[in-house]
């Protein structure tokens, strides 16, 4: 069980390297405002139902359940001092606060099923 977490650790890492060295390559003025971190909401949910899925408590849904409380308080907000939503900025900063949330979430996930175990 230790081998699976090490490898999720693996190839978070070897995806951030490996998307930072692409991104490198690509010249400046074509970049998008993407940075490597930007995977990681993806990753870090898959990995949290890896670990998380043969528990006997809910423990995915409410992580889920959490993030979405989150994220339509942060709208809320967004919305309220700013008096408009633009997508492409607003989803970007969603998308970092979300990539910071989640990677929280997994790092209590990773607590969680080491005491489990």
């Amino acid at each position: 069980m230790l081998i699976q977490l090490i490898s999720q650790i693996l190839i978070i890492l070897l995806a951030l390297v490996l998307l930072s060295a692409i991104r490198r390559m690509i010249p400046k003025e074509r970049r998008h405002h993407l940075q490597a971190v930007d995977v990681m909401p993806i990753l870090c949910l898959w990995f949290m139902w890896q670990l998380s899925r043969n528990w006997p408590d809910p423990w995915f849904a409410s992580l889920i359940c959490l993030w979405m409380l989150a994220s339509i308080g942060v709208t809320l907000w967004w919305g309220l001092s700013n008096g408009e939503l633009l997508w492409n900025r607003f989803l970007l900063f969603y998308w970092r606060l979300s990539t910071i949330i989640l990677v929280v979430m997994y790092v209590v996930t990773i607590v969680s099923w080491l005491v489990r175990g």
